[in-house]
């Protein structure tokens, strides 16, 4: 029997895995313990302390579950630390806001903390963007905000860095602090403008191109029925799959999967199936995925990987 998972629930189990992965046992957690029972004046070896830790626990749990902006800001931070690790330009990627920093007060702790392999270092704030309004993709900062992770940047001598996730995009942009306008008591930048000036290159991001069109071929099997029906619907029993770039027929094992990828995840359209015909009998199903503007110079942008990614 098979059930069917709520993504909230998965989501929700995502953060909390990556908070027991983040504390180190046992020391983080009976840190945690520790300050439970000395907020409440309850002696760590009372038994009642453990059971009333728990049940905190639990109660703590249940608020993460029910905060979409905690589920969804925890799982953008840790895409980004994925991101990172499988693009690969960095030496050292910590979490830098574990643990206290004091005075609490002027100080702000960003989520991470990256060397690159030039050996140059930054402090980087995850953000997640959602916009409903595809074509209206702006965010805005409160200066007090801003300017406690910078006290904490100016600190440590380091520069910090906001990575901003436009959801509605599917979309990476890192940016200084610096690119952001004025706006009253606010700071903001749109999504637009943010591309502009986008450093998530220096993280290892590329912009990808290829020859189009991607083709996918889904080859009959002729020992089974293969032919379409009146109303144009297809029977086949699929034999076998050929990838085609250009007019070129892809037959490196790798090669292949970089275009299933680049055909899932990249920017291209898909166009309807196209049927291969030979007499009255169905050959293959044919996919094709092309760019929505050309610029005729027989090699076209199909994405960036960070956006494949995501």
């Amino acid at each position: 029997m098979t059930h069917a998972i709520d993504p909230n629930f998965e989501i929700a189990a995502a953060v909390l895995l990556d908070y027991f992965q983040m504390v180190n046992p046992p020391i983080d957690l009976f840190n945690a313990f520790a300050q439970f029972g000395r907020e409440r004046r309850i002696p760590l070896r009372d038994p009642r302390v453990a059971e009333a830790f728990t049940s905190h626990v639990a109660e703590e749990i249940n608020k993460a579950v029910a905060s979409d902006t905690l589920l969804h800001g925890q799982r953008t931070q840790n895409m980004f630390e994925a991101l990172v690790v499988s693009l690969g330009n960095h030496k050292l990627l910590k979490t830098e806001d574990a643990g206290h920093v004091h005075p609490k007060d002027r100080f702000k702790v960003p989520d991470f903390r990256v060397i690159l392999n030039d050996g140059s270092q930054w402090l980087v704030e995850v953000k997640n963007i959602y916009n409903q309004d595809a074509f209206q993709q702006t965010t805005k900062f409160t200066r007090a905000y801003l300017a406690k992770l910078q006290a904490y940047a100016d600190a440590m001598g380091c520069p910090l860095k906001l990575a901003l996730y436009w959801a509605r995009w599917r979309l990476w942009t890192l940016i200084a602090p610096e690119e952001l306008l004025a706006d009253g008591d606010k700071l903001k930048i749109d999504m637009n403008t943010a591309m502009q000036v986008n450093e998530m290159a220096a993280l290892g991001d590329r912009t990808i191109g290829t020859k189009p069109p991607l083709r996918l071929r889904l080859l009959a099997d002729h020992q089974k029925p293969r032919h379409l029906t009146d109303n144009g619907e297809a029977v086949l029993t699929i034999a076998g799959l050929r990838f085609y770039c250009g007019e070129q027929e892809i037959s490196d094992p790798i090669e292949k999967e970089i275009a299933w990828i680049f055909m899932q995840f990249g920017d291209w359209e898909l166009t309807d199936p196209e049927p291969v015909m030979s007499g009255e009998n169905l050959e293959a199903l044919e996919f094709e995925w092309n760019p929505r503007e050309q610029t005729n110079v027989g090699f076209e942008m199909i994405g960036t990987l960070s956006r494949m990614f995501s």
